[in-house]
């Protein structure tokens, strides 16, 4: 595992996995978002919020923690479990998510957070969901073509919660150079880093970070 998504750092941004990593990478070399902030890649979601319980109470404890988590399948149960998880600090998170991402200030003895819930801090969903909204659209309505085709000839195997990995990395397979991890198809172009979600995305970064 590359040491580049285990950055233990005062200002840390907490992802579930590996491509989480490379595409907020991707991102923040397009965006040229400041590079203040290290990220550290948990190895799937309870990891993430036990990552960031353990970082609060630290010590010492960072001084700015941001933590990115796919919705899944109900983005108010998710931020539900998030508010349960800090519910015996004193942070003051809103009702909702902000739909340009959440920032909590930070208390007199604890640092200050960062929320933003994949895709885009409204709906269910998840990395993938919110890498499709960099897909060229018309390629993108194609491949949804062809994997529910694929889907009434039962040639799929893949779980009803996956198909939106099914469909994102179908356009990527018709892309130069077939296959290319998510990350590297923003670097590549595949994906379009400037949409306004990529947009968002980095901006929420830059206004937690510095």
């Amino acid at each position: 595992m590359s040491d580049i998504c285990k950055k233990d750092s005062d200002k840390i941004l907490l992802v579930e996995g590996i491509d989480d990593c490379h595409v907020v990478m991707a991102l923040c070399a397009a965006h040229q978002v400041p590079e203040t902030f290290g990220i550290y890649e948990c190895g799937g979601d309870t990891k993430v919020l036990k990552r960031l319980n353990a970082l609060i109470v630290r010590p010492e404890y960072p001084q700015v923690i941001g933590v990115m988590l796919d919705a899944d399948t109900s983005i108010e149960d998710r931020w539900a479990n998030i508010k349960g998880k800090l519910s015996h600090y004193s942070y003051k998170l809103p009702d909702i998510p902000d739909i340009y991402g959440t920032i909590v200030e930070s208390l007199p003895d604890k640092p200050k957070l960062g929320f933003w819930l994949m895709p885009n801090n409204q709906n269910s969903g998840k990395l993938e969901d919110f890498c499709a909204e960099l897909a060229e659209p018309t390629a993108l309505a194609f491949a949804r073509e062809c994997i529910a085709e694929a889907q009434a000839k039962n040639l799929t195997t893949f779980k009803p919660l996956d198909i939106s990995k099914a469909v994102i990395h179908t356009y990527l397979a018709w892309q130069d150079e077939p296959g290319r991890p998510m990350g590297q198809a923003i670097t590549k172009q595949a994906l379009r880093p400037n949409t306004d979600i990529a947009r968002r995305f980095t901006n929420w970064l830059t206004r937690l970070f510095t």
